[in-house]
């Protein structure tokens, strides 16, 4: 394919063109899930925390720890990320994933991904000092860095691709019901 070809290349989520055993896979598991209704395709994600020195908290997931802290000027010991951090690296780690995965699937060839983030959050929202304050962000700055030899139009577009396919992302742009319920336990119990 000659150069001006190859910029007029348009990329769908229709047509894949696998490139690797990723590729395949992400084509394999596309086409089960279109043949599949929609109870059949949802899959439940569950694990937990406790905190377990000071403010250090680790969360189990599929048998893995995930430690969590705060900044020592927040009152933690310094020694993990804290859990806006964890968000932020989560929402990262999500984008380069899904890119990653469509890329392999759609035959993009793609030699690295990082995602820079960045937020800003009112500290008057967590000690409750302001009532027209959030204690959560008040947005999210995330700059997806890809290393291609691809035309950039073709990037741009695998970059479409993977921001409405992306989980995390769609987290944290539509609201997500999150449903806090008490249970009351002995100490020691978790």
């Amino acid at each position: 394919m000659s150069k001006p070809e190859l910029s007029k290349r348009r990329v769908s989520i229709e047509n894949g063109n696998p490139s690797s055993d990723l590729g395949r896979l992400i084509a394999q598991q596309r086409a089960e899930a279109s043949s599949l209704n929609a109870q059949e395709c949802v899959d439940t994600f569950s694990g937990s925390t406790c905190l377990v020195e000071g403010l250090r908290s680790e969360g189990r997931f599929s048998d893995l720890v995930v430690t969590i802290d705060e900044p020592v000027k927040w009152g933690g010991t310094g020694r993990a990320p804290n859990p806006a951090e964890v968000m932020l690296a989560a929402l990262g780690a999500s984008i380069e994933i899904t890119v990653k995965c469509y890329a392999e699937y759609l035959g993009i060839q793609v030699k690295s991904i990082g995602v820079e983030l960045s937020a800003e959050m009112d500290s008057r929202g967590f000690y409750g000092v302001s009532p027209e304050s959030r204690s959560g962000f008040s947005g999210v700055s995330a700059k997806v860095k890809i290393a291609s030899d691809e035309p950039p139009e073709v990037i741009s577009q695998l970059l479409e691709i993977a921001e409405r396919c992306c989980p995390v992302l769609d987290n944290v742009r539509r609201p997500t019901e999150v449903v806090l319920s008490l249970d009351r336990v002995q100490p020691g119990e978790h």
